[in-house]
């Protein structure tokens, strides 16, 4: 990868390669953040939830991730548009997941906020249907 792409055009690269192996490499992401990335979901951090955990670092960025291929079957993570405003990349599109246990699905439009510092992203927000995700994990 060139340090001379865009942050918007390596986060866009990012998604492609993550729906191509159906999250089983979260390596395209983790390439992106710096050591001491801040990743949340939009679910507020009051909710007794695992959701509504701000991660830190990417050691938890990488548990998040990687934990995701364990549980769910990825049917779809379609990129609608990449926003590109320098350090700030807005990436737009959705993503239909299936429980392995349950065999339930899901499916929600999905924005994530990444911000760049120095080439690196420090701080990631995703939003989505965060209910439903919990509803298909069995967790409410």
């Amino acid at each position: 990868m060139s340090e001379a792409q865009s942050p918007a055009e390596r986060v866009r690269r990012a998604y492609v390669q993550w729906e191509a192996t159906k999250g089983a490499s979260a390596d395209c992401f983790l390439d992106l953040m710096a050591d001491d990335v801040r990743a949340a979901t939009a679910l507020s951090p009051l909710e007794d939830h695992p959701m509504a955990r701000e991660r830190v670092g990417k050691a938890f960025a990488r548990d998040y991730l990687e934990s995701l291929p364990l549980n769910l079957d990825m049917l779809a993570f379609p990129t609608d548009e990449v926003v590109d405003g320098g350090d700030t990349v807005v990436w737009i599109g959705s993503c239909r997941w299936r429980d392995r246990a349950s065999g339930k699905e899901t499916e929600t439009v999905k924005v994530d906020v990444w911000r760049f510092r120095d080439g690196k992203a420090v701080t990631i927000l995703e939003m989505f249907d965060t209910l439903g995700f919990a509803r298909l994990n069995r967790m409410i």
